[in-house]
């Protein structure tokens, strides 16, 4: 009788170990399952940053007219300072553009040297007005940039943004603007401009994912944006006027340089933090 209890409980014994085993595997297998179905939804947050901006179209349309027409007219000086001012519009618009890509390459597609009649939108112009400093030839470009940006007047209310993750779009957009913006400046040097308006866009994001973020990645971006938008008020010339970038020192760059990198950093954590 010894030997045969023996036997059942190694039998027994067998059977729990196999047991426990296979009861481990079958928890290895469901945890991706589990993980595939964890997903955090901010397309309310998305859709709220939309509306934010949606205020702005009307003088977005406008100013764009303003600047065709200057363009139309042959009046090139006034086009030149109109063109940084209407582009900021535009600007703020960044974490948005993945949402609506083939109007975005027809509005701010970007130029390749040596096939510049290629592009339409902002860049086209900016390579007329600052590059070959001329109005003439750009009257059609104008006229079909306004149409693009009317387009997406009309259709902002519905564009959906559902997929589009406004924070990460930022975040991007400020590591684009420190590299290659920044280092490679364009023919206008609007990029103080630019800086200013993305800078508007984050302090709407900061309204929008405070809630959804820790206390404590909201303080150091509430600090880095406060800190670059003392950098860029220190170029203020005129009421929304900035120096023109192209004059900036090589130390001077860095500092914005450093100031918008610090800033995307600051948006990182936020995303990282999203609960």
């Amino acid at each position: 009788m010894m030997k045969k209890s023996k036997k059942l409980m190694t039998a027994l014994l067998a059977v729990s170990v196999l047991a426990a085993c296979g009861q481990k595997e079958e928890e290895k297998v469901a945890e991706p399952v589990e993980q595939q179905e964890t997903s955090i939804d901010i397309s309310a947050e998305a859709e709220q940053f939309k509306s934010l901006l949606a205020g702005q179209m009307d003088s977005f349309v406008i100013d764009t007219e303003l600047l065709a027409t200057a363009i139309k007219k042959g009046k090139l000086e006034d086009a030149q300072k109109l063109y940084p001012l209407v582009t900021m519009y535009y600007e703020r618009l960044q974490p948005l553009t993945p949402s609506f890509p083939e109007l975005d390459e027809k509005i701010n597609g970007n130029l390749v040297k040596g096939e510049e009649t290629e592009t339409t939108g902002f860049q086209r112009i900016a390579y007329g007005l600052f590059d070959e400093k001329k109005t003439a030839g750009y009257e059609e470009i104008a006229e079909e940039l306004v149409a693009d940006v009317k387009k997406l007047q009309a259709n902002f209310a519905t564009i959906d943004v559902t997929e589009n993750n406004v924070l990460a779009s930022a975040v991007t957009m400020f590591k684009e603007m420190a590299n290659p913006r920044l280092t490679e400046p364009s023919v206008s040097g609007n990029e103080v401009y630019a800086v200013k308006a993305q800078t508007e866009a984050a302090e709407d994001l900061m309204e929008v994912f405070v809630p959804r973020v820790s206390t404590e990645s909201a303080d150091t971006a509430t600090k880095e944006i406060t800190a670059l938008n003392e950098i860029v008020a220190y170029y203020e010339v005129g009421k929304e006027d900035y120096v023109n970038y192209n004059l900036f020192t090589a130390k001077q760059e860095q500092e914005l340089i450093t100031a918008v990198t610090n800033v995307q950093k600051a948006l990182q954590q936020m995303n990282d933090s999203i609960k």
